[in-house]
């Protein structure tokens, strides 16, 4: 498949493994094999890409995700991401003023952070940003008060001067989406996600105005899971606006501050690392491990193997092969860290800086001294 890293299938390994005497024996169940090999699978792939012996991350390159970018709304601090089912955790993350007529656009960096508080600080400049599932998510509900813009709104706006309105607006009958994009000032529209009366998760996928009543909310909507993550989600149309089913189960985002009522458009575009995958079958590939890297996820098989074997000398070697393993990987790691990061701080001035300006840099740290 055009854009896989990996074409070395699991069961490749799993013939290497049973020509080792020592391996070979916790590969076999009552004659049947590939139950242990697969769960044997899922544990290395969970040790290489969630992190070493000491908690430390392993960011790999080849199990890097760019996020689809999702667009600022005044006032909205979470956003749902239709179709984000494959997120691990975010490594970093940048907004782009995504509607400045001038080149280049302006572009500015957002700190990544674990959980962030509910807010109503508003900035005009974006600070942090933190992933969380779809259901501990902020939502709104159709038809509920207050409502957001509708046609008595100048171009079904609420940031016109003295319009009196400001937070959180729910969807309701006539209530106007204005398409952010192309505006040079943001625009408070309706929250874009909301929660029907059965409990299911909907964002707004079309802009346009809803209808004068209440859509009828299918009670078993389709959406793409962990497991299936191509599956064409269920859409509702509701006037000219179409709402697609969330995964409460997926990954949405949260922002701090606030986006203000009058500030610019920025398109979000966080970067993270995909989750963990699933071996259910022996065909499959490695995955995301791409073939240059495939013999440590090969000393990882053969060492669970050593945990799962019957005898319990052979048993008694895992944690001296498990130790082997994790410096394996924690030099690989290393290896990839030949390049210097453009993440960091320089010092901007001498301890004994003199009183007068003396170009202090980083290529020149320690000034005359």
């Amino acid at each position: 498949m055009p854009g896989q890293n990996s074409t070395i299938k699991l069961k490749e390994l799993i013939d290497d493994a049973e020509t080792l005497g020592d391996v070979a024996p916790a590969l076999f169940t009552g004659g049947f094999s590939s139950a242990p090999a697969l769960s044997i699978a899922n544990d290395v792939i969970a040790a290489m890409l969630l992190g070493g012996p000491n908690g430390q991350p392993f960011n790999w390159k080849w199990n890097r995700i760019i996020c689809p970018t999702f667009l600022t709304i005044s006032y909205q601090q979470d956003y749902f991401v239709p179709g984000l089912v494959t997120l691990g955790w975010l490594e970093n993350c940048f907004g782009s003023f995504i509607n400045e007529q001038s080149i280049p656009k302006q572009i500015i960096p957002m700190e990544v952070r674990k959980d962030l508080d509910r807010t109503y600080v508003q900035t005009g400049r974006l600070d942090k940003i933190c992933w969380l599932y779809n259901n501990l998510l902020q939502t709104g509900t159709w038809g509920a008060a207050p409502q957001g813009p509708t046609n008595g709104f100048p171009n079904g706006q609420l940031n016109v001067p003295g319009s009196g309105f400001s937070g959180l607006q729910n969807p309701g009958p006539g209530v106007i989406y204005t398409n952010p994009l192309g505006l040079l000032t943001a625009v408070v529209n309706a929250t874009t996600g909301i929660t029907d009366p059965n409990g299911n998760l909907w964002a707004v996928t079309t802009y346009g105005t809803c209808g004068m009543t209440e859509p009828t909310w299918p009670s078993n909507p389709v959406y793409p899971t962990y497991d299936n993550p191509n599956i064409t989600a269920t859409t509702v149309t509701d006037g000219t606006v179409v709402w697609t089913a969330i995964n409460p189960k997926g990954q949405g985002f949260r922002l701090n501050p606030l986006p203000p009522q009058s500030g610019n458009v920025w398109g979000v575009q966080p970067v993270g690392q995909l989750r963990v995958p699933k071996f259910t079958d022996v065909n499959q590939t490695l995955e995301p491990v791409p073939d240059d890297w495939a013999t440590y996820f090969k000393q990882g098989f053969f060492c669970e193997c050593y945990r799962r074997n019957p005898d319990p000398k052979v048993r008694a070697k895992y944690k001296e092969e498990y130790s082997r393993w994790m410096k394996a990987l924690n030099d690989a790691f290393d290896q990839a860290n030949r390049e210097m990061d453009d993440y960091g701080f320089y010092v901007g001035q001498s301890i004994m800086d003199p009183s007068y300006y003396n170009g202090v840099s980083p290529a020149w740290p320690f000034g005359p001294y």
